[in-house]
């Protein structure tokens, strides 16, 4: 007899191995199981697992406890399906046995809980059907002009509708919303149909946010861009509107939006049922959603495509409307065309790879797995094959052995990992660590893409691996994700490469994340992010850019600057950097986009809002090129003047490990450009921090007053901001090409001897700065101008031999004109500067005469004397230190001895003054009129 048994004790159990941040999908699932066992009792425990994920939402837990209905076929059973994949062991808790009359009302209470449900849904269903009805017919036809459709590059079809947000509500009841976010504007209204039948709709507001009509079926539903007849030959099937709509315009085939990445195989098998002749193609998304369009293609035997948007994507660019909206529709057709084409491909070329090259030219028309001699191995198989008559997809497979039970033969197991992925080399770096494997992946697409993976990426659970393999297109089997990283781990190539974990030089050779310059055993390696180095366009389009300069030498200057980074480590300079200040609106940011486009587009350039941790962490992602800043206004004074140092120094703070000993220092060599309507020194003075002159030398500030803000020469457009739009859409079409070309040209002229300090000292001598600090700036600026200059010789500018460098001596000299040192240095300026304003704030409230007064004095600092014209103030030696806080006193009694300040007496500079108290004491006498000459 069957024990009936609690499973209460069982549930918490298996709960608690699952981490509360799975995909929303999973997360979803254990709502269901739990509401169906338990109904709304089982909230509590479905909140407090889910308080542990970082996403915690309480509104969007509760709202999808809500949405989860019972009775639907998810039962307890899906919780400890999930929770077994986390390791969760049925036989270390067993059920716990419970009386006949409590599992019989438990029962009668969940076919109760599921009647009700039933009967709710089966009303809402009805309603929802009647308010689609009403909400189409009161509907619009869709415009092009919708925001979100201009948005998406797209023109509206004739399954779309729209009406306006307040209409929407007054027909419906409520307000629709996203997130929390009610839709507002110009809600543009899908139909949802499953089979032949409108269950809901599916609204969009001109932001994108997206709302389901409350209480309509939606599993298994779709909306079509076109109405679907019989005979159709090709069905694409993606997750959104916009992504569906892309790939209609691009092939002209059917396609429906499944409006969830949950829902795309309930739509899949639908089609495939209503349909059995036509080809499916599943059109997945990169990331989110990626797992669930494997898992519909594979259940109906169809094609997976995913947007390959080369070397060049950006983070945000997922789907097929953003692969529309950035290579056109040719691009979107191709990878839709080769999916499917790989799909049917009869015949196969197999690659072992353990064996060698020469294999992976031979055709096979009919393939042997490996016999029993020769397993445990693992083999890549490209293109699809045949075994025994029958047909297998490529992709790497574990050929492993199942020991017999009692006296039967081992039986062989042929499992499928994923879709082809070669391990070529062990990578290193020179110090024989960051050891790393060199992978080649076969991408949906048909394209080979290789990416250096760092060995350390397996120490955890490899989530972060498998997240970049994914991205890249690779596709593997969802029971056994550890396998990808199993395989991985156990190849062993026979080729080694170095690896090189930071961008910039190593060695003689130029590393970027998707090139090596001078050097075919290097790859790059990194483990976390890296600069988003990219190109578009054409260099010939970038040169019209470039020729934009010409005239103007602070654009210039900036884009000279972007080719300054490769010149430090030839140089031995730790880096460099200018500041472009002035009014909002004056081209400083027009100066940068057109910089960083030596490098990549719009987005490498970054801001100033980050912490000092945070901008050393982009220091090292731009080592040894540009490191492109806007908006100094953004950091906090504190921040930059922890920062102002280190930037351009090249090295970060020392940290401790966890055992208490020290990290190494993050290291980087850059060449910094930054942007804000304030100088380093007043963003500091902000917060009440003085900057330091050594900071002031580092980042340079240059004001940006051409006769047109930034400009001198509109170059025959009518005004600034024409120029300035021009720039601005020219940088964000061609970029990416000047860099690289720089650095080809360097390389080589480097390795015949080309010693690039032979060319900088001239240049510096022409600024003509005096010695010390200015002749410190002068080398910043001549690097800028060594740069241009080299960049004309090598045919990578536009520009005239001479321009980069007159454009330099330009720069100079505003920065020179600003400082108002008098050729002192700017620590002796500053000392001046902070008595003079000490004095100018506590003449008469600090001092007192040294005859004697009346007046209370309270925190004296000294006295004053009359001496002719005008006063003498006697400085205690305490307030002397107080009004040149951060300053050594040797180094200030120096600049007022300098300056002729101090009234000294037998080579000393004090004087023995007599107070009126009669204590005799060494006071220092300052003459204010000598603090500010020459101002």
């Amino acid at each position: 007899m069957n024990a009936i048994v609690d499973e209460q004790q069982r549930v918490e159990a298996a709960l608690a191995t699952i981490p509360p941040d799975v995909e929303r999908e999973q997360w979803w699932r254990v709502a269901a199981a739990l509401k169906d066992e338990m109904g709304d009792a089982g909230f509590d425990l479905f909140d407090a697992w889910s308080r542990g994920a970082e996403a915690y939402v309480v509104t969007d837990v509760k709202d999808t406890w809500r949405s989860v209905q019972p009775g639907r076929g998810i039962g307890i059973g899906t919780l400890f399906d999930i929770a077994k994949k986390h390791g969760f062991d049925t036989r270390s808790h067993p059920s716990v046995p419970i009386d006949s009359a409590e599992f019989e009302r438990r029962r009668t209470e969940r076919q109760a809980r599921a009647r009700h449900a039933e009967e709710k849904r089966a009303r809402e269903r009805a309603h929802a059907v009647t308010l689609a009805l009403a909400v189409w017919s009161r509907a619009k036809p869709a415009e092009d002009d919708h925001a979100y459709l201009f948005r998406k590059g797209l023109a509206a079809p004739q399954t779309l509708r729209e009406i306006s947000a307040d209409k929407l509500a007054g027909l419906i009841g409520y307000k629709p919303s996203s997130s929390n976010e009610v839709l507002t504007g110009r809600i543009l209204v899908a139909r949802v149909h499953v089979g032949s039948i409108v269950t809901t709709l599916e609204f969009i507001d001109e932001a994108g946010r997206k709302s389901a009509l409350s209480g309509g079926a939606k599993a298994g539903g779709h909306w079509a861009v076109t109405k679907i007849g019989p005979g159709i030959d090709r069905i694409l099937i993606g997750e959104g509107v916009a992504t569906v709509l892309s790939a209609h315009v691009a092939t002209g085939c059917a396609a429906v939006a499944a409006l969830s990445a949950g829902n795309l195989r309930k739509v899949a098998e639908a089609m495939r049922q209503d349909y059995p002749a036509a080809e499916i193609a599943v059109l997945g998304d990169i990331g989110n959603g990626q797992e669930q369009a494997f898992e519909a293609a594979q259940a109906v035997g169809g094609a997976l495509a995913l947007p390959d948007f080369g070397s060049d994507r950006q983070e945000d660019q997922t789907d097929f409307n953003d692969l529309h909206v950035a290579l056109g529709a040719d691009a979107v057709k191709r990878c839709i065309d080769v999916a499917v084409a790989s799909t049917d491909e009869p015949e196969s070329t197999v690659v072992d790879s353990q064996a060698d090259a020469q294999s992976a030219d031979r055709l096979i028309d009919d393939l042997s797995f490996p016999g029993l001699d020769e397993r445990p191995c693992w083999r890549v198989y490209e293109g699809w094959h045949r075994v025994g008559g029958s047909k297998v997809k490529p992709g790497v497979y574990w050929h492993g052995v199942k020991p017999g039970k009692n006296d039967s033969p081992p039986a062989m197991i042929d499992k499928w990992i994923c879709t082809p992925m070669t391990v070529k080399a062990v990578t290193r770096n020179r110090e024989d660590a960051e050891y790393g494997r060199l992978l080649e992946i076969l991408s949906p697409a048909g394209k080979r893409k290789k990416w250096a993976m760092p060995m350390s990426m397996l120490a955890g659970d490899g989530n972060e691996a498998r997240g970049v393999l994914l991205s890249e297109g690779l596709v593997f089997d969802l029971h056994d994700k550890g396998a990808i990283l199993r395989y991985i781990a156990g190849q062993f190539p026979k080729e080694t490469m170095r690896a090189a974990s930071v961008t910039g030089w190593h060695d003689d050779a130029f590393v970027l994340p998707d090139a090596v310059i001078g050097a075919d055993d290097i790859w790059f390696q990194a483990s976390g992010r890296t600069a988003p180095y990219a190109s578009a366009g054409t260099f010939e389009g970038w040169c019209e850019l470039a020729a934009l300069a010409t005239g103007n030498p602070l654009l210039m200057l900036a884009m000279s600057a972007a080719l300054a980074g490769p010149l430090l480590g030839s140089l031995n300079v730790d880096g460099g950097g200018v500041h472009l200040y002035g009014d909002s609106s004056s081209g400083k940011t027009t100066a940068l986009l057109a910089a960083i486009s030596v490098w990549g587009g719009p987005a490498f350039k970054r801001t100033w809002r980050a912490t000092a941790n945070g901008l050393e962490g982009a220091g090292s992602l731009h080592s040894d090129t540009l490191l492109a800043l806007d908006e100094l206004g953004e950091i906090d004074p504190k921040s930059l003047y922890e920062s102002a140092y280190a930037l351009i120094n090249g090295m970060g703070k020392t940290r401790a490990n966890r055992h208490g000993e020290a990290r190494q220092a993050t290291r980087w060599r850059v060449f910094l450009l930054s942007t804000g309507e304030l100088t380093i020194g007043a963003r500091m003075g902000a917060g009440g921090i003085e900057a330091k002159a050594g900071q002031e030398l580092r980042i340079l500030d240059i004001p940006v007053n051409g006769a047109y803000g930034l400009f001198d020469d509109l170059r025959g457009r009518p005004a600034g901001g024409v120029l300035s739009d021009d720039v601005r859409n020219l940088s964000a079409k061609h970029y990416g090409h000047a860099g690289p070309r720089f650095v080809e040209a360097l390389v080589s002229n480097l390795r015949t001897g080309f010693r690039l300090t032979d060319s900088l000292q001239p240049l510096v001598d022409r600024f003509g700065a005096a010695e010390g600090q200015e002749r410190r700036a002068a080398r910043t600026f001549a690097i800028c101008a060594l740069a241009g200059e080299l960049s004309v010789l090598w045919g990578v500018t536009p520009w005239v031999s001479g321009e980069p460098i007159q454009s330099a001596i330009h720069a100079f000299n505003l920065w020179r004109n600003r400082r108002s040192t008098n050729g002192h240095s700017a620590e002796h300026a500053a000392i001046l500067r902070a008595v003079s304003d000490f004095i100018d704030r506590h003449a008469d409230s600090r001092f007192s005469s040294i005859e004697g007064s009346a007046d209370l004095v309270r925190d004296r600092a000294g006295y004053w004397k009359q001496d002719g014209g005008g006063r003498l103030y006697l400085f205690t030696s305490g307030g002397l230190r107080e009004a040149t806080k951060g300053y050594d006193m040797s180094r200030v009694t120096a600049a007022l001895a300098k300056a002729d300040a101090l009234d000294s007496e037998s080579g000393r500079h004090t004087k023995s003054t007599r107070t009126p108290d009669g204590r005799k004491t060494k006071l220092y006498h300052v003459n204010p009129e000598k603090l500010t000459e020459g101002e």
